[in-house]
């Protein structure tokens, strides 16, 4: 089972101040970190989350 499935990265959306953001949690064993995240910079993420898939297909 990967980090991932064990819980180690999440992502949830909560809202603060009316405004719906995005918490990206990620679980070490050195401790968490958590990133708060617009709905810009989640577009941002996913862009290069699609870029680097791209590039990973290709060196097939």
């Amino acid at each position: 089972m990967s980090w991932m499935d064990d819980g180690g990265f999440e992502i949830k959306t909560f809202a603060r101040n009316g405004v719906t953001m995005a918490r990206m949690s990620f679980r070490t064993s050195t401790g968490n970190f958590d990133v708060i995240l617009s709905k810009t910079e989640v577009q941002r993420v996913r862009r290069e989350c699609n870029r680097i898939l791209k590039e990973m297909e290709a060196d097939k």
